[in-house]
């Protein structure tokens, strides 16, 4: 089956967690902490991540991104969990539009700071986030890819 969104690498910290977890429940106590990790890509539709524990397609999850303050915070659903290295690529989708939009933004904004990294190491000009994201939407936002929503 053909993607429906375009994937960009990020590589951003993020926090996931299962809301309304019961870690009273001793088969639920280790998958009721929340925890940091790193997106590996990120599109409209969703996101992947790793995950040091196994997670079930169908499972609520909440995804909580800092870039901003305050940070993002939203819910989604497992789409797919396989084995990888020590632990585990998990597939999060997300269904209703303001979530999708909100996506869409936390993902620019990703581009943004991966150009502010790129110039610092290229140029070694340390922008902030304002006069690179200034810069990035001057250079890219006309080529950047729209989404059916």
């Amino acid at each position: 089956m053909p993607r429906r969104f375009i994937r960009h690498p990020t590589g951003i910290p993020i926090q996931i967690s299962i809301p309304n977890c019961n870690a009273d429940l001793p088969e639920h106590r280790s998958n009721c902490d929340a925890h940091r990790v790193q997106t590996n890509d990120i599109s409209v539709g969703g996101l992947s991540c790793e995950s040091p524990e196994i997670m079930n397609a169908g499972q609520a999850v909440e995804v909580e991104i800092w870039l901003n303050n305050p940070s993002f915070k939203t819910i989604g659903h497992v789409l797919w969990c396989k084995g990888q290295g020590s632990g585990y690529l998990v597939g999060i989708g997300f269904s209703d539009f303001a979530t999708a939009y909100s996506v869409r933004m936390v993902e620019q904004v990703c581009h943004i700071e991966e150009y502010r990294k790129q110039i610092l190491i290229e140029e070694g000009r340390d922008l902030s986030s304002e006069a690179a994201a200034e810069e990035w939407i001057g250079k890219y936002a006309a080529d950047f890819p729209s989404y059916p929503c």
